[in-house]
């Protein structure tokens, strides 16, 4: 049996963060060891963390989520590292299915299904079916890329790639590192018998700030330009997206009779530029 080191990133995580670390401790498969890399909480995340056998690594300030990814692949002392986020909580074999797909050298990551637990307001049924993080209920080879919420990676693919890159805060870092390690000639594994259930709830504003977020940074990974014009020019291009992602939205809800989410497909463009606008004048006096 390979050893095995965990991470969770959190941030304010206190309404989580003990449900998570309890299914982490009842895993089937043995963890070597477990660490909380705390980015800068001012709640009492920290305290309730206190009551686990775990290692607590702190952030003097909030940097990031990838900032924590990095601070983890950097301590951890297992070539195996696992990663579940805060607000999530693990299946009792969740461990044990995705260390089972190490089948063979080149596969240096494996994911699971992410499934959501609250599913009952108009929020949180948008974000499960338009921000859904798994790929389906099979096994997947080489799947676009792994959802960060729950993965096992090789620490030494995440150093030869570079780490994660942390101008990706919050969003996005996921994709970003699948495609350096796809780069890099490697393979990925879904596995939808990995199960992990989210605990999060979200309001209208939430949810879409969230996609927001993940769009931001998806844009940032693209040709994302510090030059005025060239700003002004994306986030002309950026609204057309917006609006062409709220048509599908849209579209889709009408097909499958889910009307209920239909004022938040027609918020979604407005809403979205509005964000655009803000970070645009923002930066813009700086």
């Amino acid at each position: 049996m390979e050893r095995v080191s965990l991470y969770i990133p959190c941030y304010n995580a206190k309404e989580y963060i003990n449900e998570c670390l309890h299914s982490v401790m009842v895993q089937s498969y043995k963890i070597d060891e477990v660490l909380v890399i705390d980015d800068g909480s001012d709640d009492n995340t920290i305290e309730i963390a206190k009551r686990y056998p775990v290692k607590i690594i702190r952030h003097d300030k909030n940097r990031g989520l990838a900032a924590s990814r990095n601070t983890a692949f950097r301590v951890t002392k297992n070539e195996f590292v696992a990663s579940l986020d805060a607000d999530c909580v693990a299946g009792h074999n969740w461990l044990q299915q995705l260390m089972e797909c190490f089948v063979s050298d080149d596969i240096m990551g494996v994911g699971g299904k992410l499934v959501e637990r609250h599913n009952l307001t108009v929020a949180d049924k948008w974000r499960s079916t338009h921000m859904s993080q798994q790929w389906g209920n099979q096994i997947v080879e080489n799947p676009p890329f792994l959802f960060g919420s729950n993965t096992v990676f090789k620490k030494k693919v995440i150093e030869g790639v570079g780490f994660y890159n942390e101008k990706f805060r919050s969003n996005y870092e996921d994709v970003d590192i699948s495609i350096r390690i796809y780069n890099s000639g490697f393979r990925l594994i879904y596995n939808s018998e990995a199960e992990v259930e989210h605990l999060r709830k979200d309001t209208i504003k939430s949810v879409l700030s969230t996609y927001w977020h993940w769009l931001h940074y998806k844009h940032m990974g693209g040709n994302y330009n510090n030059k005025i014009s060239r700003r002004i020019a994306a986030m002309l291009g950026n609204i057309a997206e917006y609006f062409e992602i709220s048509e599908d939205f849209f579209q889709e809800d009408l097909r499958e009779k889910t009307y209920k989410l239909l004022p938040i497909d027609f918020l979604f463009t407005f809403y979205c530029a509005w964000l655009d606008l803000k970070q645009y004048t923002r930066q813009a006096l700086l």
